[in-house]
C-alpha cells in the first residue's frame, strides 16, 4: 500500500514503502488514480516514474544547463533539491552527459582559462575541486595549462599597485604578501612585481 506524503512544495511523495518512491504533482496523482493506502505494482510505479519523473528530471536539468554551465556534482545537487528520485537522477545525468551537456574536463578547462588572469592556480584549483571536479581531471588540464605565467598575474597586480605612489620596499613587501596569501608562487610574485615595476618606471619617464 502506498502513502501519499505531502510536501513543502507542489509535490506529493508518493511512498511504496518497501522500495524508493517518486515525487508527483496532484495533476498526475490524479490522472494515475492513486489514492492513500492503494495498491501498486512494481511495474506501476517504474512505468510513473518514465511517465513523470524521468521527462520532468531531464527538462530541469537542461532548463539549468542553458542558463549557466555546471559540474556533475553542481547538477546532481539541484536535481536532488528539487526531488529527483536516485534513477531519475541518474539517468538524467547520463542523458547530459551523453549529450555533451555537462563534460567535467571541459568545464574544468574553460575555468581555468577564464580564472587564471584573477586568480592564483591553487585558488581555482580548491573552487574546482568544491565543485566535484575529480583529482585526476584536475592533473590533467593544469598539467596541459603548464606553470602560471607573468601575464596572467600581471594585470591584477598593476591594478593592486596603483594605491601605492610609490614602489618602494615596504611597498613591495605589502603587495608581495597580498598575493602570497592568495597562492600565487613566491618566484612569480617577485617576477611580476619587477614587470610591474619597470613599467611604472616607463611610464614615469614620459611623464
Amino acid at each position: 500500500m502506498i502513502r501519499l506524503v505531502k510536501t513543502g512544495g507542489k509535490k506529493i511523495y508518493v511512498d511504496p514503502g518497501e522500495t524508493e518512491g517518486i515525487y508527483l504533482y496532484p495533476g498526475e496523482i490524479k490522472k494515475l488514480h492513486l489514492t492513500e493506502g492503494c495498491r501498486i505494482t512494481p511495474e506501476e510505479l517504474e512505468e510513473a516514474r518514465k511517465s513523470y519523473a524521468l521527462p520532468r528530471a531531464r527538462h530541469r536539468a537542461i532548463a539549468v544547463l542553458a542558463k549557466r554551465d555546471k559540474t556533475e556534482q553542481e547538477l546532481r545537487a539541484v536535481l536532488y533539491k528539487s526531488g529527483t528520485d536516485s534513477r531519475s537522477l541518474e539517468e538524467t545525468i547520463q542523458y547530459v552527459k551523453n549529450c555533451g551537456y555537462v563534460d567535467d574536463l571541459e568545464y574544468a578547462r574553460d575555468y581555468l582559462s577564464f580564472k587564471k588572469r584573477k586568480k592564483s592556480f591553487l585558488q581555482i584549483r580548491m573552487e574546482l575541486k568544491r565543485k566535484g571536479i575529480s583529482d585526476e581531471i584536475l592533473e590533467e588540464v593544469f598539467e596541459e595549462e603548464g606553470s602560471q605565467q607573468v601575464e596572467s598575474l600581471f594585470p591584477a597586480m598593476k591594478k593592486y599597485a596603483e594605491k601605492y605612489s610609490e614602489l618602494d620596499y615596504t611597498a613591495k613587501q605589502k603587495i608581495y604578501g597580498h598575493f602570497a596569501r592568495k597562492g600565487y608562487d613566491s618566484s612569480l610574485i617577485r617576477e611580476t612585481i619587477t614587470e610591474v615595476e619597470r613599467c611604472k618606471t616607463e611610464k614615469d619617464s614620459y611623464e
